[in-house]
């Protein structure tokens, strides 16, 4: 009986095995997620993918493309080289993947490879720089890897996913009527926020003036990282109550429900009397200061003299530096050609990285690049400079 139930785990160990590593005669590969099950929805996780090359008398290149879906969100975190010996290269492939739906979700990829020889790499490579030409290679489609997960609803409504902080602060609690009282609240954290969440969206009777400072969350294996901050402005005529705000978590680490509260404020306005707002004595209606009058004119010339000298300017040829006219290159740039030109002509700015992306795109025909962020990284380095 000991050795039938051993038998079974073997085999289940072999089944398993199998699974998650796959092989071809071009490479072997292996896709995995940090859970499998019991995962609800917005929870963050990282799904790793990594390959190595068998065949030996060969340059490899790998190519793995995530399926899109809506039943989840996945987003490319980053993607590693390693050679361990020429014709011997590993590449490994780190995604964050959200889940949008209950129930058994697949996520799948599409996995390709392009083989070249040493004489078209060494082709390729032949002359100067410009003289580089695309390396020719035969694309093969290897496999579609996919996992299924076991994705569930959260018992309760929440606000966001992960761990985070929440304060509020507020700058006086009272005040005159239509005088604006201020009130910040921050939020930070790690996690997935929900995009509808916000502190206030109305309280009766008071006018409300918002603005939002945030910096773009940025993707990790654990979620996106926030810093956010909703500034508000109300004004009211009478007393009014500022209501508590709850931000209402889920931490799916510790598997536990926590509610962020802010603290609820009485706000006290105080009246204008109309009386103060009008003059004791009726001012003359026909009176004519002419001190008044000298001023009036004065800045009416001051005004009419910035006019014409503004005008007069537009009309002077301007002197355009050096690094403006490359700047206006890389800006008015239209294919990832012209843009590798224009970043070679600024050598007073570290653009390795962006150069080494615009020549895989121009000479390997790399379409996986943003030419679009890629020109957005160059100029602000040229901004700085």
């Amino acid at each position: 009986m000991k050795n039938i139930h051993g038998k079974i785990f073997l085999l289940i160990l072999f089944l398993i095995s199998n699974l998650l590593a796959q092989e071809s005669k071009y490479c072997s590969f292996q896709l995995t997620s940090s859970k499998y099950k019991d995962i609800v929805i917005n929870e963050p996780l990282r799904l790793h993918f990594i390959t190595r090359q068998k065949i030996h008398n060969e340059v490899m290149f790998f190519d793995l493309k995530a399926n899109k879906s809506d039943a989840y969100e996945i987003i490319s975190i980053n993607e590693k080289r390693h050679e361990y010996n020429y014709h011997d290269a590993q590449k490994e492939f780190e995604f964050l993947l959200i889940p949008k739906k209950s129930g058994k979700i697949k996520v799948s990829f599409t996995f390709n490879i392009r083989r070249a020889s040493d004489d078209a790499v060494a082709i390729a490579y032949v002359g100067s720089r410009d003289n580089v030409k695309s390396i020719p290679t035969i694309k093969v489609h290897i496999a579609s890897p996919s996992l299924t997960l076991e994705v569930k609803k959260l018992t309760q409504k929440v606000d966001a996913v992960g761990n985070f902080s929440f304060s509020m602060k507020i700058e006086k609690e009272n005040s005159n009527s239509y005088d604006a009282i201020n009130i910040v609240y921050h939020l930070e954290g790690e996690g997935v926020l929900d995009e509808d969440f916000e502190p206030i969206s109305s309280i009766k009777g008071v006018s409300i003036f918002k603005g939002i400072k945030e910096s773009t969350p940025k993707p990790t294996t654990n979620g996106f990282i926030y810093n956010k901050e909703w500034s508000y402005a109300l004004i009211a005529s009478k007393d009014f109550e500022l209501p508590s705000v709850k931000l209402r978590l889920y931490d799916y680490k510790r598997k536990k429900f926590i509610t962020r509260v802010t603290e609820k404020k009485e706000i006290k306005i105080t009246p204008l009397d109309t009386k103060n707002l009008l003059d004791d004595v009726d001012a003359p209606q026909n009176s004519l200061d002419i001190k008044e009058y000298i001023d009036y004119l004065y800045n009416l010339l001051l005004f009419v003299t910035g006019f014409i000298l503004a005008k007069l300017l537009d009309y002077m040829p301007k002197k355009v530096t050096k690094k403006q006219e490359c700047c206006k290159k890389i800006k008015a740039a239209s294919t990832p050609k012209e843009l590798l030109n224009a970043a070679l002509q600024r050598g007073d700015v570290d653009l390795k990285n962006e150069i080494m992306e615009l020549e895989t795109i121009v000479y390997k025909k790399d379409s996986s690049k943003s030419i679009a962020a890629i020109k957005a990284a160059i100029i602000q380095k040229v901004q700085k400079a």
